[in-house]
């Protein structure tokens, strides 16, 4: 299995070309229209586009769970496509045929829908998504612009050339050349995540008429954020009306999902101590003044310098990794990743100095007004853990109670 930073050996391989049985979205939304067309797209090596039902009612005549029933094999690939996204690794592949990689991608998505948990949606999506962008990289432009209006950049055009002078040698003009294009408006929406980072912003393009020109590295990139949210839909939407009496052919997998959610959220209590796997983080315990931060965040609005500084300290003193704390602030409008990620790692002790940085006292918090409610704790860490303890004494008590009864 690869590990990340490695460099993905993904090459298409012979085979199964896949001919194209593809969802449409609309936008961003959860609506899927499903198409055929002699269009330019292999589904084989971006099998989120695919229609699973078609494909397996073609192939072999029956509907995608009962292939599962019959076809292991299939399963085991959805495993390992689901295992590697949750650990942060390159998912395999391509495999080799259109039906091995359709399904299961299928099942794994499936099984991340019905867990409705975030954190295994969102892993997935982005872990599908990063997988894709690094394929698009050797695709030809035409298929990078076919799939970028597949996915919802309806205006994504190629061969629309505008060419920029940057130099003058010898007498003769030097260009750099824009061979992508798409409207400003659907510009501004799809790239919103990465505007943050002066690079990314308008005026550093060609714009003309309300049509802005782009270099593939640029285009790719901004797909790779619009392809992480349309594979999110995606997967949400399989779940949706799923008869639980239909998915035993991929119970294991359910279950296999099921498992790593308790991992990373079940805490211990021996005596009066609180015992918490590694890097796992119960939001439902997070005292007021960061559950406020928190929900503020992730809805985009601003923070102060000094909220922002509390949310990050107290999730990197509870053990987060610097992409959970990142993912806290990507939705604000002035995030910047390159400038997060350095501060994110300066405030954990992994840049600069090497200090690790503490979360504030509850009395500073009071000072800077972010306190919400007099928790009668030190700090925002000591009333998380109190919180926990309360929570696990409450459902011990009860499980009794129960046992008596």
């Amino acid at each position: 299995m690869e590990g990340v930073g490695e460099t993905p050996p993904w090459k298409p391989q012979s085979g199964d070309t896949g001919r194209t049985y593809y969802y449409q979205s609309s936008g961003v939304t959860r609506a899927m229209s499903y198409a055929t067309s002699l269009a330019l797209l292999d589904t084989r090596l971006y099998p989120f586009l695919a229609d699973p039902v078609a494909i397996a009612r073609k192939r072999f005549g029956v509907d995608p769970l009962e292939v599962a029933r019959r076809r292991h094999e299939y399963v085991d690939i959805a495993f390992k496509r689901l295992d590697a996204a949750l650990r942060r690794a390159f998912i395999p592949g391509p495999w080799r045929t259109l039906e091995e990689e359709v399904l299961s991608f299928y099942y794994a998505a499936l099984a991340a829908s019905l867990s409705e948990n975030r954190w295994v949606i969102s892993r997935l999506a982005l872990a599908e998504a990063n997988r894709a962008y690094e394929l698009l990289k050797d695709e030809k432009d035409e298929v990078v612009a076919h799939l970028g209006r597949v996915v919802g950049i309806r205006s994504l055009a190629y061969g629309r050339t505008y060419r920029e002078p940057i130099a003058m040698v010898r007498g003769v003009p030097v260009y750099r050349i824009y061979s992508y294009s798409m409207s400003l408006l659907e510009y501004i929406r799809a790239a919103r995540r990465l505007l943050g980072d002066d690079s990314w912003k308008p005026i550093n393009y060609p714009v003309k008429k309300g049509v802005i020109f782009l270099e593939k590295h640029h285009v790719l990139r901004v797909l790779k954020e619009v392809l992480t949210e349309y594979i999110e839909n995606r997967i949400r939407s399989l779940g949706e009306g799923v008869d639980p009496g239909l998915i035993e052919p991929i119970a294991g997998l359910v279950e296999h999902v099921k498992k790593i959610i308790s991992a990373r959220q079940k805490p211990r209590i021996e005596g009066g101590r609180v015992e918490i796997p590694k890097g796992v983080i119960i939001e439902d315990a997070f005292p007021p003044c960061i559950a406020d931060l928190a929900t503020r965040a992730r809805k985009g609005e601003h923070l102060s310098h000094h909220e922002r500084f509390a949310l990050a300290t107290f999730l990197l003193n509870l053990g987060a990794d610097i992409e959970y704390v990142l993912d806290y602030f990507r939705n604000m409008p002035d995030f910047n990743e390159r400038i997060a990620r350095y501060q994110v790692e300066h405030l954990a002790g992994l840049r600069g100095s090497g200090k690790k940085y503490r979360v504030y006292s509850c009395e500073k918090m009071k000072t800077l007004g972010i306190c919400r409610a007099d928790c009668g704790t030190r700090s925002p860490i000591s009333a998380y853990y109190r919180r926990i303890r309360s929570s696990k004494r409450l459902e011990a008590g009860s499980s009794q109670d129960k046992a008596e009864m």
